[in-house]
């Protein structure tokens, strides 16, 4: 019996170091772990409520970080953002704090300018300032942009995103809202 564990645990070692190797060797040189940020321009939709709406948000300025790992043409990232808007002629405002799971999808055009594509799903805690609760909320997102290499592991990142909160409730009267938000950004990544 010692003997047979023994014997899978050297086939398991030799089989996982090998599969390991082969990974390694099949994924692309430009594969690596990352870590990003981007700030811009958060230009939000109206905020759509049953029997009223308020249809003057003010731009916002997002700021989003992720750590993540390139395989290549492909990009897995977690990622955190921020943005809060005011409204135009009150003295209110909204914020959002958003988690979110991104994968990209990098089209090879040079080596140096790689266009992309972007999905996220996630978690948007959605708080306006007559609320203290707040609300946590299912979000997706979908995107594009460009990414231009600009040194050694370094990538500058100009990109559009449509982030989407769902199930966002009015604080004060539980009516259902609609809102969303047009960000367009710009930020630096460097991979490892």
């Amino acid at each position: 019996m010692k003997q047979t564990a023994k014997v899978v645990i050297l086939a398991f070692s030799i089989f996982t170091g090998l599969g390991g190797t082969a990974l390694a060797a099949a994924l692309p040189p430009a594969s690596g772990p990352y870590i990003s940020g981007s700030v811009g321009i958060g230009i939000p939709g109206n905020w759509d409520e049953e029997n009223w709406g308020i249809d003057k948000v003010k731009t916002g300025v997002p700021f989003f970080g992720a750590i993540g790992y390139n395989y290549g043409s492909t990009r897995l990232e977690l990622a955190a953002g921020y943005q809060k808007h005011d409204w135009k002629d009150t003295a209110e405002d909204a914020s959002v704090t958003t988690v979110m799971g991104n994968a990209y999808y990098d089209f090879d055009a040079s080596s140096d300018f790689r266009p992309y594509v972007m999905g996220g799903l996630g978690i948007a805690d959605v708080n306006v300032s007559w609320d203290t609760a707040g609300s946590t909320v299912f979000a997706w997102q979908l995107g594009t942009g460009v990414g231009v290499k600009v040194g050694n592991g370094w990538t500058f990142d100009l990109g559009y995103r449509f982030l989407k909160p769902t199930g966002v409730q009015c604080p004060v009267d539980k009516n259902d809202v609609s809102w969303e938000f047009h960000n367009i950004l710009a930020g630096l990544r460097y991979q490892f």
